[in-house]
């Protein structure tokens, strides 16, 4: 049986300009919130969530709306992720750490 990597969903703000740096991880899979990238990241977050793609999700709190964060936290809990908040981008990326580094 072949295992799959690891992945972590981050979630919150337009990602895909803030966070450049994590877009090119492997072990990394972004997220935009609603107000900055449409309805259809949280539905893409959800079938993520849903087909078992995701063990961890980092939860941009600066940039996520209040619903869709309760919408997100509760998705986690009924799919047994650890689900963690940060106020920046910034404060993901020391958490994440350097993929090098653990090579």
């Amino acid at each position: 049986m072949v295992s799959r990597p690891r992945r972590t969903a981050v979630f919150g703000g337009d990602l895909h300009k803030s966070a450049r740096d994590l877009a090119g991880r492997d072990d990394v899979e972004l997220f935009g919130s609603s107000g900055h990238t449409g309805q259809g990241e949280l539905r893409r977050f959800s079938a993520s969530l849903r087909a078992g793609m995701i063990d961890r999700v980092c939860l941009v709190l600066r940039w996520a709306g209040h619903s869709e964060v309760e919408a997100i936290r509760a998705l986690c809990r009924a799919h047994g992720v650890v689900c963690e908040l940060f106020r920046s981008v910034g404060a993901v990326r020391r958490a994440l750490g350097d993929p090098q580094r653990a090579q």
